[in-house]
């Protein structure tokens, strides 16, 4: 996985690189809410049952600059933003979950979708690529195992409004555990082995406006 990373980054940076001098280069804000859901897998499923509180899809929100190239005529490039986000991701009260803050770094290709006549007022837009979230906090759980650095993949579609106003939706599908618990509930239940995985996935919604 590691090594997979180190992939991505290397084509990333090689294909900014590459475009920079021939493309429209912008900056701009970005700002928007992100909806999380976790997802478990846990051993000896039978006996901890019950025990979890589901806590259901909760909302966050997101906000910081954002970079841009496109190669013209193509209408293919890639962005690039600095976020600080809020990921609100169970309820404050319950101990088994935490609301965490990250700085993000989305990177992601993209492709406008040139339209005859109107392409200058409204353009549509295709983008995929990693997400990088790197944990604000510190750890407070015992028996938790989180991880620093949580890599998804973005997959999204949005608009172009007069070649400024981006608005985009997407989905960031989790490519690893986020947070192990390991016999957190061994003292109550005198359960050996009741680990859990913890991932996460979630849907962003998002606007820019870039100059």
């Amino acid at each position: 996985m590691k090594t997979l990373h180190k992939v991505l980054l290397v084509a990333l940076v090689a294909i900014f690189s590459f475009g920079y001098a021939a493309a429209d280069f912008r900056f701009g804000v970005k700002a928007g809410l992100n909806f999380n859901k976790l997802n478990y897998k846990i051993q000896n499923w039978n006996d901890v049952a019950g025990q979890i509180q589901d806590p259901g899809n909760q909302t966050g929100w997101m906000g910081g600059l954002m970079a841009e190239f496109t190669i013209p005529i193509i209408n293919i490039g890639a962005d690039a933003s600095i976020l600080y986000a809020r990921q609100n991701v169970g309820k404050a009260e319950d101990e088994f979950y935490s609301n965490k803050n990250f700085l993000d770094i989305p990177i992601n290709l993209k492709w406008k979708i040139g339209l005859p006549v109107v392409g200058k007022i409204v353009s549509p837009i295709i983008y995929t690529g990693p997400d990088f979230m790197f944990a604000l906090d510190k750890d407070i759980l015992k028996n938790v195992q989180e991880k620093k650095c949580e890599v998804g993949w973005n997959l999204g579609i949005g608009v172009e409004l007069f070649r400024h106003l981006q608005i985009e939706g997407g989905y960031c599908f989790g490519l690893g555990n986020v947070s192990k618990y390991t016999k957190i509930f061994a003292p109550e239940l005198n359960i050996p082995n009741a680990d859990i995985k913890v991932k996460k996935n979630y849907w962003t919604l998002t606007a820019a406006y870039l100059f």
